[in-house]
This record gives structure tokens, sequence and C-alpha cells, in this order.
């Protein structure tokens, strides 16, 4: 179930983004060229000799990085200074940067995001991570189609990105510049932002152990803070630029849009990322300035993965200063016949407002999630590639399991895919393609998803103990 959501929380290149460079561009050396045109008469012959400027580097695609003039860099240490003195932390050590033309930074995006596909995901793997979509009706989309939708996704929803592993960050610019416009240098602060970060929090230690462990529930709150910071940075440049700057500072945005029409759903993870994260952040600087902040940061550094903040904190800031944590919730391992369990993983705040905001709108959708208590999910398969999802989610109190509850009913009750309603089983069972089984019993709600109901049939003498 997770592993769909993972795509869009990991992936997206405004600021980060989990490819690796295997070989630093810098090192690569390139030889000059020339190309030789020959000119062939009746009685004559001449040969001229065209010379062509090498390009500055390639990258690992073959794309051309642009060669950062003197007064570029001039430029990047004036923002790095400005970084420092309003986080209150220095450089540790030169950054790392590639710039590319505007066309060129769009198609790393799509490359790299093609490159590390065939290593994330196993055989099969994404083909479930589609049906589960499908089956949640978020899109009726087949795996060429999606995956086509996220490649268009990585390549025209980014300004700039830091890379979490190879740490460098990639900014386009216009070629053959001597300086950064002022567009330009907003983006390549906040990326700066996000490289002073790397140096001082363990940001690439706190990704690569999460991808080691194929668990990235730990990502979203930190990811929202650190997004937060940066934003909070630049707003302050902006802020220091007069009237007629900011005029034109707007007139430099390019026009970056995308081919085709995405998904809404795409966009739910960078809302907590630049709307609720930054609104967090400054509650947090009130309290006790930008330490507090760095504080934060640093959680990761000092305890681990264990303390991080959750999306439903970043959501909601009192559940943030009280350091309300997820419960764990045990959900009972199914036998069904043919199936076998292939994953299982836990439940946050954004995972709901994933799933259901679509349907039933960003408030009812964020309100239910504010207030769950904890949750955790089985997915069975079997040789056929049918899937069969289990979740069993707790809340805080009553009124916050009801309301969760609620969202879901209200989930199934709008959908048109779905062509009956029976009550069955201590609960409710939307039916169509996929069968879904919605119950609130015993201080949880329950749910399964199937695409035969003979299955809910099959388990429903184990739903109670789910």
């Amino acid at each position: 179930m997770r592993r769909f959501l993972l795509t869009l929380l990991c992936l997206i290149l405004i600021t980060c983004s989990p490819g690796t460079t295997e070989e630093s561009v810098s090192e690569i050396q390139l030889e000059e060229t020339t190309t030789t045109e020959s000119t062939t008469t009746t009685s004559t012959s001449t040969t001229t000799t065209v010379y062509e400027e090498p390009p500055f580097a390639i990258d690992e695609f073959g794309l051309e990085i642009q060669e950062p003039p003197t007064e570029i860099k001039e430029q990047l240490a004036e923002l790095m200074n400005f970084i420092e003195r309003r986080i209150g932390l220095e450089f540790i050590e030169e950054p790392l940067y590639d710039f590319y033309t505007l066309n060129d930074y769009q198609e790393y995006n799509a490359l790299s995001f093609l490159d590390d596909f065939e290593e994330d995901y196993e055989e099969g793997e994404w083909e479930r991570a589609v049906l589960s979509e499908n089956m949640w009706g978020l899109n009726d989309f087949s795996p060429d189609q999606l995956l086509n939708l996220q490649v268009e996704f990585q390549r025209c929803f980014s300004a700039g990105s830091y890379n979490l592993l190879d740490k460098t960050l990639r900014v386009p610019i216009k070629s053959g510049q001597k300086k950064l416009n002022f567009y330009e240098q907003r983006v390549v602060l906040h990326e700066l932002v996000h490289s002073l970060q790397g140096m001082h929090f363990q940001i690439s230690e706190w990704y690569q152990e999460m991808d080691d462990l194929d668990d990235f529930s730990n990502y979203p709150g930190l990811r929202a803070l650190m997004e937060a910071q940066a934003e909070w940075v630049e707003d302050k440049w902006v802020s220091g630029l007069d009237a007629y700057d900011r005029q034109t500072m707007q007139s430099q945005i390019p026009n970056i849009s995308c081919r085709v029409q995405l998904p809404n759903y795409f966009y739910i993870p960078a809302d907590l990322y630049y709307t609720y994260g930054p609104i967090l952040s400054r509650e947090i600087i009130s309290k006790g300035k930008m330490a507090a902040l760095n504080d934060a940061l640093s959680e990761y550094k000092n305890t681990g993965l264990s303390n991080l903040p959750t999306s439903e904190q970043i959501y909601n800031s009192d559940k943030y200063f009280a350091n309300e944590r997820y419960d764990n919730i045990d959900i009972s391992t199914i036998t069904i016949q043919n199936f076998e369990l292939i994953d299982e993983g836990t439940i946050g705040s954004l995972d709901l407002v994933y799933l259901l905001q679509d349907t039933i709108g960003p408030r009812p959708a964020i309100q239910s999630a504010v207030g769950i208590g904890g949750g955790s999910w089985k997915d069975y398969v079997d040789s056929d590639g049918n899937l069969v999802m289990t979740l069993k989610i707790s809340g805080d109190t009553e009124k916050d399991l009801n309301e969760i509850y609620d969202a879901f009913i209200l989930w199934g009750d709008t959908q048109k895919r779905f062509t009956g309603l029976v009550e069955q089983y201590n609960g409710v069972i939307y039916l169509g393609s996929t069968n879904v089984w919605i119950s609130k019993q015993n201080g949880y709600v329950k749910m399964v998803l199937s695409q035969n109901i003979n299955i809910i049939d099959e388990i429903s003498s184990q739903l109670g103990e789910l």
C-alpha cells in the first residue's frame, strides 16, 4: 500500500531527490574537438576547420553542465553568507552544484527518475503499486500510463533540487549569462539552505537508513521542517528586495508547464511541506528563535529515527509541541486461500489525507487525519497479481475515531465507481470492481479491500480479530 505514496513522498525534485550520481562531473576530463568540413569543385579543393567550444562538463546522462562564471561564483558566496547569518550555522565545505539549461535540467529530472526506477521497484512491485491506487479510487491508469505521468511530474514540477545522497544542488539557468537573475538567486538560495542542512543534520544518513529499511514513515515530518527553514530564509531574502526588484523577479519566472494534466493527488505531499511546514516553523521560531528549529532538524543526528516529527505534528502544532507520537497498532495476519502476505507497514496522517482528500476535500480529510492514534496495514497477493489490502486504525479519542470512520464512509458514499452497498459482518461493504469492507468496532476502524467479493466472505470469521 505504501509504495505508491512513497513515489511522491520521496521523489519530488523541488528541493531533494534520492537519485545518486556515481561519478562526479567535475572529475570528467573533456578533450577539445574540431569539426572538419570539405568542399570540392571540379577544379579546386578547400578544407575549413571550424573550432567548437567544448562543453564545461557532461553529466552521467550526456547532458551539458553549464560553467558558472566568476560573477556567479561571487553571487553564490554572497548567498551563502546571507544564509549563515539567518540560520546561525556555517557552511563546513564548498557546496556541490550543477547548473543546466532549463531543458537539460528537466531532462535530467526525468532521466534520473527512470534510471533509479528499476532499482527502486522489485519485479511486480510497480504493478502492485498501481493496482493499489486503482483499488483506492485514486485513478484508473495502467502501469505504463502512471509511469509516464510520474516522469512528467518529475520533469515539470521542479524549480531546483538538492540531491539527498550525492549532496549536489541542481538549478536551471540561462546559457552564457554572467550573473544569476533575481529569480535564479532565489531558487539557488533555497537549495543552498538544503546543502547547509546536509552538512549539519546528517540528512544523507537519515535518508539512507530509511532506504535500507524500506520504510519511509519518518520522511514527511522532517522533510516539511527542512522545506520550512529554506522557505523562511528565502522569504527573508525576498523581503530585502525593493518593490521594483521584486516585480522584476516575478517577470523572470520561466514558463514551466506540464505537457499533460496531472492528477491532483500528486500535489498533496507538497502541500504538507510548503504550506503546513512553514506555518509550524514560524511557531517554533517565535518560541525559541532559529536555534529551536535547528534543534528540531538535529533530532535524527541526536536520537535517530525514533523521535522525528510526524506528519500529524506538521498538520497540527499542538501535536508537535506535545510531542505526541503514533501508537503501535497490531494488525493480525489473516489466512486467505492462495494468497500470501507480501508487505506491511504503518499509517500516519499524511496517508489518510492522501487517500481521502481528492474525494471528500482537504478540510474534512485533514480534520480526520489530525486525531489518528496510529494505524497499520498488510497486503496480500496471489500468483495472478490480485491484491487484498487490510487496514486497522485507532483514534486519540472516541470522537477522533468517529471522524476517521465518517470520513471513510463519506469517501465510499461519494464514489460513483461503487455499484451497491450492503451491511454485513458488523460493517458496510461497498460493491464494485473493488469491494471495500469498512467497520468501526472495539476501538478501531477496520478495512478490507479486495477485487473479489468472495474473499471478504471467505475471511468473514477473521474480521473481528483483524
